[in-house]
This record gives structure tokens, C-alpha cells and sequence, in this order.
């Protein structure tokens, strides 16, 4: 179904049935969906005309830890994020300064044109190696990864100082390896956004090194994707 525009419009249809579709999924696995119910206008507005994140300038997280994060922007933070995109666009004018670290050279070129003009945000391009390196350094999430050595891209902010930053966002590859690489980076009171904080892998690294942190956790609808995901937030003791 194509708008006057030429813009794929979704079928009602079929985001109702998707979405019931991760309701079902959400039950079976003993999860709640109380609170996808109550979002539902916002699952259907994201899926009817669904379009990359970043084209729309949101980061691609939960729904409601987007709207978490809004009521936490401060002109004066800095932020540090692991995968740029959505978030980096949405931050631009909103903060005093984002260090971005992209893996992905062609996302890295599509994204930074539009960064072009910020002269407070750093996008640097950090690639994986092809070499079999150490195996926590391999990515287990995400497409063509395979005989990928993410180290210099978990380590791309160690020189960075301690504490300077307000916000953490990890939602790049080797996830587990970011946070214990750049966990120090992030001042006391900080807020940290782990994204896609359900995924069995992480779990031994979250309860490591964020255990007694205040936390809250946000599942469901996801910004303009028709799945439903999980996206926690930390606060630094």
C-alpha cells in the first residue's frame, strides 16, 4: 500500500497481527503486556510508515526508556555511545558534547554526513579486524560478523578520562566488553542505557558489573520496529 507521496503506508491489518503476535510471545514467556496494551497507538504510529530510526532522528530503543531519557537531557552533558544512529542525531542539539564510536564503515559515512555541522560531537570510525582474536571479542549479535575481532572497537575509549561523561549509551557490538571497557568513563550519578538488556549473553556481564546500581527496566514497543525488545537504565552509585 503506497500514500499519494509514494511511501509505503503498513496495512492496519498487519500491525494489529503482529503485534498480537508479540503479545502471545511476551505471555508465553511469563512477561506482562499490560504496558504494550497501553502503548499501542505508539506501536501502530512507529509501524504504519516504518522507516529507519535515524531518518527520524530517535534512537532505537524501547519506547518507554525514550521516553525515560527525554526527562534526563541536560545541555550541559556529555555523552559517550557505543553504535551511532538515531541517538547521536536525537542527542546533536540537545547536549554539549557526544563521543560516538561506529564499527560499520558505510553506516559510519551515512550518519556522519548529517553530524557534519556539530562541531561538539566526535564520530570516529573504530572497524573490526578480520583475524581470529580473543573469543570475547567476538560479536554474537548481528549480521556479518563472522571471523570479526571487535578489540580495538571495545577498547576505542580508553583514552578517554575517567568520569567525564553523563550518559552511556551501549548499543554497538561486544556489548559486555564496551561496558567493562568504558563503565569507568561514566561520572557518579551517571545514567548508562544498555540496550537490548535481555539477550542471555550479557546477563553474567550486567550482574558483574552493574549489580546495586539503581536500574529500571523498559520492554515492549520499540521505536519504528514492529518487534518488541528490551532496553534497561543504570545509574552510577
Amino acid at each position: 500500500m503506497e500514500s499519494k507521496s509514494g511511501q509505503y503506508i503498513k496495512p492496519a491489518y498487519k500491525i494489529f497481527g503482529r503485534f498480537v503476535s508479540e503479545c502471545m510471545a511476551y505471555l508465553k514467556s511469563g512477561k506482562g503486556i499490560g504496558m504494550p496494551i497501553q502503548d499501542f497507538p505508539a506501536y501502530f504510529s512507529y509501524n504504519r510508515r516504518l522507516i529507519p530510526p535515524f531518518l527520524a532522528s530517535k534512537p532505537w530503543i524501547v519506547h518507554r526508556a525514550f521516553l525515560e531519557l527525554q526527562k534526563y537531557i541536560k545541555p550541559q552533558m556529555h555523552v559517550l555511545e557505543f553504535g551511532s544512529g538515531g541517538s547521536t542525531l536525537y542527542l546533536a542539539d540537545k547536549v554539549a558534547s557526544i563521543y560516538s564510536i561506529e564499527h560499520d564503515e558505510k553506516w559510519y559515512h551515512l550518519i556522519h554526513k548529517q553530524l557534519e555541522t556539530y562541531s561538539k560531537i566526535t564520530h570516529v570510525l573504530v572497524p573490526p579486524v578480520k583475524k581470529e582474536g580473543k573469543e570475547e571479542y567476538k560479536s554474537v549479535h548481528g549480521l556479518f560478523s563472522e571471523g570479526l575481532d571487535f578489540e580495538d572497537y571495545a577498547h576505542a575509549a580508553d583514552h578517554l578520562p575517567e568520569e567525564s561523561f553523563d550518559l552511556l549509551i551501549i548499543d554497538g557490538r561486544v556489548r559486555p566488553q564496551c561496558l567493562k571497557n568504558s563503565i569507568s568513563k561514566l561520572k557518579r550519578g551517571g545514567m548508562l542505557i544498555f540496550d537490548n538488556a535481555d539477550r542471555e549473553t550479557y546477563q553474567d556481564t550486567i550482574q558483574t558489573f552493574l549489580s546495586g546500581w539503581k536500574k529500571k527496566r523498559f520492554s515492549g514497543v520499540t521505536i519504528y520496529d514492529p518487534y518488541f525488545n528490551s532496553t534497561h537504565i543504570y545509574f552510577k552509585p
